[in-house]
């Protein structure tokens, strides 16, 4: 479920079709004869659609030729699913009751009033912070807190028939005006969170993750960043994953961030879901070591999950030494691994190319057997099985900061690691 706000200027506009104001017809007084029955039934019939929100008979029952937006206000392809329910449960409340001693007419004109009943909405729904469309459905039910609706029904002779003719009148507009009422409905993310990780992966980053256990990406989560507790970025966007998020922040101009404790606030709709610390307190990054095969190893890894073990080292192969390139085509990211390491296990790795605008360039592959050693069975100079990873594109790649999220075979990260391009 995602977390719902109601379209109210579509529906204003629908429901406010329903309230131009037009010229009442003169009712005249001293009815009395059989006819009488005949309003009251023609009233009966015209409320019983109303209730029943049936645009056909509506039109058949009036001396209206079409009723403009109107039609469009009961299609529920125009709401959400939450709405539907919230519109339907409100619905359900409204009942009505003919005044027969109100009846006023003549041969040919007539009018009569109609006393509708429905549930106070706006006063039970006032004051409460909901999480759930179940639980605004209940209130809703459960209410005694009702509102009366006078609405007029003037009629004209039509034949045989008694035709409304005033359904443009306000009051009838109020019975359907429920359709424009704003609900907003806060998800209860929190309880859905089952982990999450903080960490600074250079001097002017830092990164988050949050799991869920259901998708999320239907709701609108952004985080904020304090440093020793002073606000340094507001309302920036979470990148989604089906059940989990990436937050990270970085110096736009890439200039280390300051030495301090940093918090990420993690919210929905405004209100926060869960709040991630980490520590900037060193900008020594760790000197890559050359080896006898020429590659640059960088043992200093964090790696996690079930095949965090197996980790030795990464290199960015081919950049300056320093996790940057310059006039690029493509990145590469290269993990080392002892020979315990299988090669049902590797293939079973997956990872992600994006970089830091949330452009996607590798969404979710898999490493095949070009791009290891490990399933022909040899290791290299140092005795590890290696993958590659990363992206090659067909021109040069723009400047920026390039990430590449690796993931256990069990879908829970490895590394996440990310270089520059200049």
């Amino acid at each position: 479920m995602s977390y719902t706000h109601f379209n109210r200027t579509a529906a204003m506009i629908l429901a406010g079709a329903m309230m131009l104001s037009c010229t009442s017809c003169a009712l005249l007084e001293g009815f009395s004869g059989p006819n009488k029955q005949e309003i009251i039934d023609a009233a009966d019939d015209f409320a019983g659609a109303l209730l029943k929100k049936d645009p056909d008979k509506i039109l058949k029952l009036t001396n209206e030729k079409d009723l403009g937006a109107f039609s469009d206000l009961f299609e529920e392809d125009n709401y959400s699913d939450e709405e539907n329910k919230f519109f339907d449960a409100v619905g359900d409340t409204i009942s009505y009751e003919i005044d027969e001693d109100s009846v006023e007419a003549d041969k040919e004109e007539a009018s009569i009033d109609v006393v509708f009943t429905m549930v106070d909405y706006e006063k039970v729904l006032k004051d409460g912070d909901y999480s759930d469309i179940d639980e605004v459905l209940d209130i809703i039910e459960d209410s005694d807190d009702m509102e009366e609706i006078t609405v007029t029904f003037e009629f004209e002779k039509d034949d045989d028939e008694w035709l409304l003719t005033n359904f443009k009148d306000k009051e009838f507009g109020m019975l359907f005006f429920y359709y424009t009422y704003e609900l907003s409905l806060t998800p209860d993310l929190a309880s859905l969170i089952y982990d999450s990780d903080c960490w600074s992966g250079s001097a002017y980053s830092i990164y988050s993750e949050v799991y869920f256990s259901e998708d999320i990406t239907a709701y609108d989560i952004v985080f904020d960043v304090y440093c020793d507790g002073a606000l340094i970025a507001a309302d920036q966007p979470a990148t989604y994953y089906d059940t989990y998020i990436y937050c990270d922040y970085y110096d736009p101009d890439y200039n280390n961030l300051p030495v301090g404790e940093y918090s990420i606030v993690v919210k929905c709709e405004g209100s926060e879901i869960i709040t991630l610390t980490t520590t900037i307190d060193t900008y020594s990054d760790p000197e890559p070591t050359e080896t006898e095969s020429g590659i640059d190893y960088n043992f200093d890894v964090d790696a996690t999950g079930e095949l965090a073990d197996y980790v030795v080292a990464v290199d960015w192969w081919a950049d300056d030494g320093q996790y940057c390139y310059s006039s690029t085509y493509g990145i590469e990211y290269d993990i080392y691994f002892t020979d315990d390491v299988t090669w049902d296990e590797i293939q079973e790795i997956m990872y992600v190319v994006y970089d830091a605008e949330g452009n996607v360039y590798v969404d979710g592959e898999y490493v095949s057997s070009d791009r290891t050693n490990c399933d022909d069975g040899w290791v290299n100079d140092e005795g590890y099985y290696y993958i590659y990873v990363g992206y090659v594109a067909s021109d040069y790649l723009e400047p920026g900061t390039y990430y590449v999220d690796v993931y256990n075979p069990d879908g829970q990260m490895l590394i996440h690691d990310c270089c520059d391009v200049f």
